[in-house]
């Protein structure tokens, strides 16, 4: 993965300016945050889906109850919607104790949050004890809120994904519905507004249309019919990448696309000195260099080798 030093080093070799005297460092680390900003939106190589499913983080106690022993069992549900994806493809168990005090419930640990949790729920079992119960929290999961139609990019958490800033796009959005996932038909804004949203009162089903109004960092997205209760939103998104501030700081650009910054930040780099023909020259190798890293990692595929159609299956 490449680091802010890598990318400087590089730079300079182009500038010719290892010892620093031409230009200020503080001035090549901006320049090589714009040419990442670039690569990552031309190249559209900062993709990931939001996630929709999480780990129990926190519990809180809603009735303390009364007659427990220093030792009741706090048995967390099992995880109830898999993500399919990486070591916990499977999910995984949460555990949590409780805290007792004066024979009460006075709070619930969570020792290990599990994975592939969207509604679990948690009990308290005692030999004497009686009427305590908890509510679970999970990391942040995207889905829809009851009544609510519109969804803005900045709301969302994307603390999960280190070394992003912001979503500067959503391709695609899905619903999860009665163990179904689908994916919205997407409007024009002017559409959505003028034959779709015509329900002032907020007719409230499941989501079936979506439509962006804004762009960039600021846009939203805007659900129809409002949902009638929560359900699982998944977004396809393209993430802008946060600054690189030192060598410490988080890559979020993959390779082979980290091959290119360093000629977008030679080609501002030479803006500055007012060597425009070199400026150009840069620019003109940055967008070839980047086009071949794009048809290097997006090689073709065939839908079907057996040449089959398989909708039917």
């Amino acid at each position: 993965m490449a680091t802010l030093n890598d990318y400087l080093q590089q730079v300079q070799r182009f500038m010719r300016d290892s010892r620093q005297d031409l230009l200020d460092p503080g001035d090549l680390i901006d320049y090589v945050n714009r040419a990442r900003r670039e690569t990552a939106m031309r190249a559209q190589c900062i993709r990931q889906v939001i996630p929709i499913t999480g780990a129990v983080i926190t519990a809180s106690v809603v009735a303390a109850g009364s007659g427990y022993t220093n030792s009741p069992t706090v048995t967390i549900t099992t995880p109830d919607f898999p993500s399919g994806e990486g070591a916990d493809a499977s999910g995984a168990q949460a555990t949590a104790s409780a805290i007792v005090q004066s024979g009460t419930i006075a709070a619930v640990n969570i020792d290990y949050g599990g994975a592939g949790y969207w509604q679990p729920t948690a009990e308290i079992t005692d030999s004497t004890g009686t009427g305590a119960s908890v509510t679970l929290q999970l990391s942040p999961i995207n889905k829809v809120v009851q009544g609510q139609e519109v969804y803005n990019f900045a709301d969302v958490d994307i603390s999960m994904f280190p070394g992003v800033e912001s979503i500067y796009m959503v391709r695609g959005v899905s619903i999860l519905y009665s163990a179904f996932r689908y994916s919205l038909a997407a409007y024009s804004f002017s559409v959505y507004n003028a034959k779709i949203r015509q329900w002032a009162q907020q007719w409230q089903y499941v989501p079936g249309v979506c439509a962006q109004l804004g762009q960039g960092v600021a846009g939203s997205l805007f659900l129809y019919p409002v949902a009638s209760q929560e359900f699982q939103m998944e977004w396809d998104c393209q993430f802008i990448p946060s600054n690189l501030v030192t060598n410490l700081s988080v890559e979020a650009i993959p390779d082979p696309w980290t091959e290119a910054v360093p000629y977008f930040a030679a080609h501002l780099a030479f803006l500055e000195l007012q060597n425009y023909n070199a400026g150009k020259f840069y620019l003109d190798l940055y967008d070839k260099m980047l086009q071949r890293y794009s048809d290097y990692a997006r090689v073709g595929r065939i839908t079907n080798p057996y040449g089959r159609y398989s909708g039917g299956l």
